[in-house]
């Protein structure tokens, strides 16, 4: 039964196949839409919770920064009073009442004109105190302050300021906090250091930097130093109301995550839900939140959120419909693109899928009577484009083979008129073994050592005919010797080294010949010293743009031979020689 109604599903139309996959999925779509929904509510919410959760830490953050950096200006305008210098770094001859009144004065100005700052403690390099306090006095020395844990810190900062609670332990006062600004005195001049200044900012001063941003909601706020030190705290919120497995997990990701990267997670309290977010300051300061879920945002916005997740709902629900029945579509098509691409390696096969009689067993017919068409044209195409390489290849040759055959015999006339018999017959010896190497039994491609042995009998009829005109040097790298390339394509270069650069130049000149074997390549270099080439004429050869038999001809069979994958680069310069490489693909 089964199988029957899977053969009659088969053979129906694409239209009727939507259609029943269509109503399988509505069906379990509704089913599953309640669940999805409070699964999507609860994410929504919590992500806007934390999301209001990061703008208050990072406002508080901005205003903190705000604090400090004002009060860091106000110190540097105190700072460049000169009378004030000129106290400081005089303290052991000046330090009398007139000039503890100066200083006390500049310091008593300083802490009106900015509200957030209660007390200033300045020290001299002679242990001289000045300070100006709005509530209780601060009993520590100059000593006190180099015996701190934090005095290194202080000194690396060179002029710079540190931050530390309560003075980082110079005192400590049950009744009152405080965030000490602590920086050393330079000399304006020297830039020596002259003093310690130590500016202290209340609770109220620091309380007030974010009491209008939790005033109107309700937020917890606590505020801890890098040793873990409570410096605020506002409402109920303190260290104790987190657990201790959340406040290990909080410090966990505070090592890991770094500074400047907020962390939440959800706790839920006395029945209600809220989001405890921590952001670590460039302060070294961590600033922690508890924020709760708004029970009036929920219902402002619940019947938006079921009318987006319904059309969310359906369209994935829909989506998932297509695909089903794309899938039905698209197996038989992969065979027919498995088949395509294997067209590409020259694999010509026909596809055989089960399908019924859809369009898709259309296709599969269509497709395999084309594949046969598309076999035989190709492997005519293919043949038709052999036999024309050929005919190039051999026109090209043609051309170079009687070229170098007209040299040779007129150095040969040359010397039989000299009556030079040995020489003749070394020449004609030679030129049987280049033409021997050279037809190689009417192959194209021969070994580069058969190359190489092909120009050094065309080197023995030239160094023959032209006596001391030039020397041989050669660097045979052994490795490339029985890699295949074209032939006949040194002899024509080194023929023009000899009669296009040796020659002209009226001096004994050197020929270079050097094989390379590189990563997926042979690199095949003939050079001279003789004259070189203009730079006109050399974008000429180039461009193929030459009158000459040899070098265009060898060019031009490369391209053709080797489809444009090898690579022939010619390097001259005027009175200094030629350089012609050629590289040629391992595969």
């Amino acid at each position: 039964m089964r199988y029957k109604i899977m053969e009659k599903f088969k053979d129906c139309k694409i239209g009727t196949k939507i259609i029943i996959y269509y109503f399988i999925i509505s069906v379990i779509s509704i089913t599953l839409s309640t669940f999805i929904y409070q699964n999507i509510n609860k994410r929504i919410m919590t992500k806007k919770v934390s999301e209001m959760a990061v703008q208050t830490l990072q406002t508080i953050d901005s205003n903190l920064k705000l604090l400090i950096y004002t009060v860091n200006n106000e110190s540097k305008i105190l700072l460049s009073n000169l009378h004030f210098q000129n106290i400081l770094k005089n303290g052991d001859e000046r330090f009398n009442y007139n000039s503890q009144t100066a200083v006390n004065r500049y310091l008593t100005e300083f802490i009106q004109s900015n509200m957030s700052i209660s007390s200033v403690y300045v020290f001299d390099n002679y242990g001289n105190r000045y300070f100006v306090d709005k509530k209780v006095y601060k009993s520590f020395s100059l000593n006190d302050i180099k015996n701190t844990y934090w005095y290194d810190e202080l000194q690396k900062a060179q002029g710079g300021y540190i931050i530390k609670f309560n003075g980082g332990g110079l005192f400590n006062q049950a009744d009152q906090k405080f965030v000490s600004f602590i920086r050393i005195i330079n000399d304006l001049e020297s830039q020596k250091p002259t003093g310690i200044m130590v500016i202290n900012i209340p609770e109220d001063a620091i309380s007030n930097s974010f009491k209008n941003i939790t005033g109107n909601n309700d937020v917890d706020i606590m505020l801890k130093d890098e040793n873990d030190n409570d410096i605020i705290h506002s409402k109920e919120l303190t260290e104790y109301s987190i657990s201790e497995d959340i406040k290990k997990n909080l410090k966990k990701n505070l090592k890991n995550e770094g500074k400047g990267d907020h962390y939440y997670f959800t706790e839920r309290v006395n029945g209600n839900n809220y989001i405890i977010s921590y952001l670590k300051t460039n302060l070294n300061w961590t600033i922690i939140s508890k924020v709760p879920f708004s029970e009036i945002s929920k219902q402002s916005n619940i019947y938006m959120l079921v009318i987006l997740g319904m059309l969310l709902l359906s369209g994935i629900m829909s989506f998932l419909g297509l695909i089903l029945v794309s899938s039905s579509i698209t197996k038989p098509i992969d065979k027919l693109i498995k088949s395509m691409r294997a067209v590409e390696n020259g694999e010509f096969k026909k596809v055989s899928v089960g399908t019924g009689n859809d369009e898709i067993a259309k296709l599969k017919n269509v497709y395999n009577t084309m594949i046969c068409k598309i076999e035989n044209l190709i492997e005519q195409i293919m043949l038709e484009q052999k036999i024309k390489r050929k005919a190039e290849l051999n026109v090209l040759q043609a051309q170079i083979k009687p070229h170098f055959l007209y040299n040779s015999f007129d150095a040969i006339s040359c010397l039989a008129l000299e009556g030079k018999n040995d020489d003749v017959y070394k020449i004609i010896k030679a030129l049987g073994n280049f033409y021997r190497t050279s037809l190689s039994n009417g192959r194209e491609v021969i070994s580069v050592r058969e190359e190489l042995q092909t120009v050094k009998s065309y080197l023995t009829i030239l160094q023959i005919r032209y006596e001391n005109l030039f020397v041989i040097n050669m660097d045979i790298d052994d490795r490339c010797d029985e890699y295949k390339i074209l032939k006949l394509v040194l002899q024509p270069i080194v023929e023009n080294s000899i009669y296009h650069g040796i020659k002209p130049s009226r001096r004994m000149g050197n020929i270079f010949i050097s094989t390379y074997l590189k990563n997926d390549y042979v690199e095949l270099i003939v050079g001279d010293d003789g004259v070189g080439i203009s730079e006109d004429k050399l974008n000429s050869i180039r461009k193929l743009n030459t009158a000459g038999i040899g070098l265009r001809g060898t060019m031009e069979r490369l391209n053709i031979f080797y489809n444009g994958k090898s690579k022939l680069e010619v390097e001259s310069k005027l009175g200094f020689g030629t350089k012609v490489t050629i590289r040629i693909p391992i595969k």
